[in-house]
């Protein structure tokens, strides 16, 4: 009796557990407007990152910090997007790993246009 109840249990819980992921939808199911909130919320964080930096070029030095104090400035951005997402149907670890993807290449172009800039200034 207790093998067949948790032969039954057993068999619900794989069944809920197919049914759940089953909802979620791929990054090949984006609608236009999804990708093209992606890449607004992407350009508008990247354009807060450069902003926010070119105001701390003055008073910090040290481009590591500058880019670090950008990001946990335009983290709304990038948030909010994820929120979206997830909104959308997106299962939330694919869409931490696809935050975190536009978030690494963004602060290198600006840790890169940082330096760049510093280099320029010592000239």
């Amino acid at each position: 009796m207790c093998l067949k109840l948790c032969s039954y249990l057993a068999l619900f819980l794989s069944i809920l557990s197919l049914n759940v992921y089953a909802e979620y939808k791929t990054s090949g199911q984006m609608t236009k407007e999804e990708y093209q909130k992606v890449s607004e919320s992407s350009a508008e964080y990247n354009e807060c990152l450069n902003e926010f930096a070119m105001s701390q070029l003055q008073s910090q030095s040290d481009v590591r910090v500058i880019a670090d104090h950008s990001m946990k400035k335009c983290a709304v951005h990038l948030e909010n997007l994820y929120d979206q997402l997830l909104l959308g149907g997106y299962p939330p670890e694919a869409m931490r790993r696809f935050i975190g993807s536009i978030s690494n290449k963004s602060a290198n172009k600006l840790l890169s246009n940082v330096m760049r800039y510093k280099a320029m200034q010592g000239q």
